[in-house]
């Protein structure tokens, strides 16, 4: 029988551009061209749509990983899926992780019976301007999340424990193409505020992810839901936005019992922002143990790489207490900075991948985030 084989490499980058870490992998021979999947992580810059880090990022690493492949730049979407989220305040480190998938024979009943790391990818249909917010991309993103169950042959959704999402977000120029044809679009606001496109994009990315995954029905999906029925959410789904895109670039992360992987991943979700509980929830859902309530440090040497979103809440108050954060105008940056600072507490380490800081989100339920943690099996 034919099993995956997954493993994922984190590499810290010196500037949005540096792909030296990826290079030396390649070098070591961890990383082959036939095995690399995906390439996920934070980029240094302001995370905004105009956020040229990530950019400069994507353009350097699509042209490395077209060389590494042997292929044209404009071929790589085919073989390896991107997902870059920008904006690394506070103390998150820029890095990309490499996930590579190997499939290998193995005997009949091998299997020891363990639920290990599978992976799969899939892109979704082009997503049109008129569509970024609306149903269009949300049939598209939940199309493109079964596809990507299957190619990683897992048909449960309760064995789903994490899905990126990568969307198009507007731009002046998508809209004004919009517009050209009669078509309008969600908002003109081309920030991740409250009515900005970037949320909307994101947002319906997450619900996409919940049609698919049988979370959210979708008689109860519409385009006037999105960023306004707040019920309505996904546990697992992290979905970030650029202008740069075209079309939705999903991963899903799972545990079956047909992987031959040495890895495992689990997922919890906090209650809200200082609920570093959820975060060391999330750990143990993965597998890691515990003592006096804390990782066990000479168990956290098993953990590989922690994601978490970090979205603002809608309200302004946290355990019966008001803090101020909403009345920031630099709250944006301060919500991803918490998420990292709360992540880094538990884990003793900056390079965690933290999106977020828009404010309230489908991803995950009201004023709590979803916290993903991939850990070596014993």
């Amino acid at each position: 029988m034919k099993a995956q084989r997954v493993d994922m490499f984190v590499c810290p980058s010196a500037t949005p551009a540096d792909t030296s870490g990826l290079q030396a992998l390649a070098d070591a021979g961890k990383i082959k061209p036939d095995t690399l999947v995906a390439l996920v992580g934070k980029t240094e810059g302001t995370g905004a749509h105009d956020d040229w880090g990530r950019v400069w990022a994507d353009v350097a690493l699509r042209d490395w990983t077209a060389k590494f492949l042997g292929i044209p730049v404009g071929e790589v979407a085919k073989h390896v899926i991107f997902v870059l989220s920008g904006g690394c305040p506070g103390v998150i480190t820029p890095h990309i992780a490499a996930v590579t998938r190997e499939w290998l024979d193995v005997p009949d009943g091998s299997q020891d019976g363990e639920k290990r790391l599978v992976v799969g990818r899939a892109g979704s249909d082009a997503i049109t301007p008129e569509e970024v917010g609306r149903m269009g991309q949300i049939r598209k993103v939940a199309d493109a999340t079964h596809k990507a169950m299957a190619d990683a042959g897992l048909t449960d959704p309760k064995d789903v424990h994490l899905v990126m999402v990568k969307v198009p977000g507007l731009t002046t120029a998508s809209i004004a193409d919009a517009e050209s044809r009669h078509k309008t679009v969600v908002s003109h606001d081309l920030t991740f505020g409250p009515e900005g496109a970037g949320a909307y994009a994101n947002d319906a990315a997450a619900l996409g992810v919940a049609m698919a995954l049988g979370e959210v029905p979708e008689s109860k999906l519409a385009d006037d839901v999105v960023r306004r029925d707040w019920d309505l959410y996904s546990e697992v789904a992290m979905t970030s936005s650029g202008g740069e895109k075209r079309h939705g670039e999903v991963v899903v992360f799972g545990n079956s019992t047909s992987s031959a992987s040495a890895l495992q991943i689990g997922h919890a979700v906090t209650r809200d922002f200082i609920d570093a509980a959820g975060v060391r929830q999330a750990l143990r859902s993965a597998g890691l143990r515990f003592k006096d309530g804390l990782p066990d440090e000479a168990d956290l040497s098993r953990l590989v790489h922690v994601f978490a979103k970090s979205v603002i809440p809608g309200s302004d108050q946290v355990r019966g207490q008001r803090i101020t954060l909403l009345d920031d105008a630099d709250a944006y940056q301060i919500g991803k900075a918490l998420g990292g600072m709360l992540v880094a507490s538990v884990t003793g380490r900056t390079t965690n991948y933290v999106s977020g800081g828009e404010r309230n989100s489908h991803q995950g339920p009201p004023g709590g985030n979803i916290v993903a943690a991939v850990v070596r099996a014993n």
